[in-house]
């Protein structure tokens, strides 16, 4: 096995640098892992043993408000139900519902689910139709999650912090028809986040490791620009310096277009599948990344009680109500910078002072918007843009001073596609997760089980089922159907 990669950093998303001030880490992509606790090749890797090593923060999420109150998610049950009961007492009634009515069948029914080919839709009907259970979860699966929570909670700040899981880590947004089912697993899965410490390339080089460990090697600076096909079948790779690898079977972790329409050639297709290729449909929206190196940690104002916000490890900064929602990507979706600011933020060193020097700080936000601007310019509105959302934060939190900030600096959605070229126009998700691209049909039927019309080219990457997010799924999957097609032991499985 040779793993080709254009960047001398492994991992792609899974990326730690110092882009503010030496010795500052930051984690410019995937950072909120949740689904650590489920995921077969973390196990079956020995990741840790590689130093891949995590953290579940106590404090899992946090919504701060204007007035200084705080509602908070916990990796414990009671302490969750305690701080929504502050909002709503029928509501904190209705969560643990929830997790008692969902978590059997989350915890046992999803993980094989997003490890596995999906099955046809029908399939999926049968399987769930012969129960009230079941039918229950076909229902709330054709609602959007928005008129999901509208559904089952009263209290606006809850909903809030709901809606705030899915766009990032999930690459959903709150009126996507079709998958309110995301809701249920939000709820019952939402204190399993953690942060990987030493950074999120951490994990990336655990990999590296574990791949060198049983034989496998390594290739950087391998710019693949073409694969190799005679006859209907791939028989290698050539990159960049006209150098070319053969070999009788072919991986791409590459976007669906990019792996066809560049890498493989339209003349080497049908014209019916190279249409729906161009139909794939990319992220519909993108993320403006602020990184900043920090004398002290922020510090929110707070009434007394609700102090528990300041170690919050994910944290709702400006999205107070499902509107907020509605506000914001009614902008990203016209090709607007946000008016209406509101973004995921965290301090990573709260829970891993190792990323900033002792004494040290760092923290980041991440604010929804359109890849490509209507009437600007990235370059020319990017630090009037990053002025703006700092200013935001320290609405909440008055101690991010300039004298604070030691120095802070953006990500946009250009600077992404330049940095990944694999995520096109900035989308991080390398394909739409609407309900149109989601299980049989990700990214198109005829590729739902990994193979595809060149004989010995498999697709593996998050264009796959489940998608994207650090959770080895595709992966995984697109191993296992090789092996099956190769006829031979799968040695996970022993």
């Amino acid at each position: 096995v040779l793993v080709m990669e254009r960047r001398l950093e492994a991992g792609g998303g899974l990326s730690t640098e110092e882009i503010t001030v030496p010795a500052f880490l930051h984690n410019l992509h995937s950072y909120f892992h949740d689904t650590i606790n489920i995921m077969p090749p973390y196990e079956d890797l020995q990741m840790e043993a590689f130093n891949a090593r995590y953290y579940r923060p106590p404090v899992q999420a946090g919504m701060i408000l204007p007035d200084g109150r705080s509602l908070c998610f916990y990796d414990d049950l009671d302490k969750t139900c305690e701080s929504i009961a502050r909002f709503s007492k029928k509501d904190a009634e209705k969560w643990r519902e929830i997790v008692d009515n969902y978590g059997p069948f989350v915890s046992t029914i999803i993980p094989p689910a997003f490890y596995s080919p999906p099955a046809p839709p029908s399939e999926q009907v049968m399987r769930l139709e012969g129960s009230p259970e079941g039918m229950e979860w076909l229902r709330v699966g054709r609602m959007s999650p928005h008129e999901l929570v509208e559904e089952w909670f009263e209290n606006e700040h809850l909903k809030a912090l709901v809606l705030h899981h899915l766009p990032i880590p999930r690459g959903i947004l709150p009126d996507y028809a079709g998958l309110g089912a995301v809701v249920p697993l939000v709820v019952c899965q939402v204190e399993h986040s953690q942060i990987a410490l030493g950074g999120s390339h951490a994990p990336a080089h655990a990999l590296w490791r574990a791949l060198i460990e049983n034989g496998g090697e390594t290739k950087s600076f391998a710019h693949v620009e073409k694969i190799l096909v005679e006859e209907g079948r791939t028989v290698g790779v050539e990159t960049s310096d006209g150098s070319k690898y053969l070999a009788p079977i072919v991986v791409s972790t590459i976007d669906l277009k990019q792996t066809f329409l560049e890498l493989v050639g339209e003349e080497h297709l049908e014209g019916e599948f190279v249409r729906q290729v161009k139909g794939f449909r990319l992220d519909e929206f993108s993320v403006f990344s602020v990184h900043m190196a920090l004398r002290e940690a922020p510090l929110f104002k707070t009434q007394p009680g609700y102090e528990d916000v300041n170690q919050a490890f994910r944290l709702n900064i400006g999205l107070d109500r499902p509107e907020d929602f509605v506000s914001v990507l009614s902008e990203v979706r016209q090709g607007r910078l946000p008016e209406k600011l509101g973004f995921i933020a965290s301090v990573p060193t709260w829970f891993d002072p190792s990323q900033a020097p002792e004494g040290f700080h760092t923290a980041f936000l991440w604010q929804l918007v359109p890849y490509k601007l209507k009437d600007a310019d990235w370059d020319e509105v990017k630090d009037e843009y990053m002025e703006r959302c700092i200013a935001k934060w320290r609405e909440y939190a008055p101690n991010l001073t300039e004298d604070n900030i030691l120095k802070a600096t953006t990500q946009t959605p250009l600077d992404i596609e330049e940095r990944f070229i694999n995520m096109k126009e900035g989308g991080v998700f390398m394909g739409r997760m609407h309900f149109a691209q989601m299980e049989h049909f990700r990214p198109l039927p005829d590729l739902a089980q990994f193979r595809t019309p060149i004989e010995g080219l498999y697709l593996g990457g998050a264009c796959m089922h489940p998608g994207g997010g650090i959770i080895g799924a595709p992966g995984l999957i697109a191993a296992e159907v090789i092996m099956d097609d190769l006829k031979r032991p799968k040695w996970w499985e022993v």
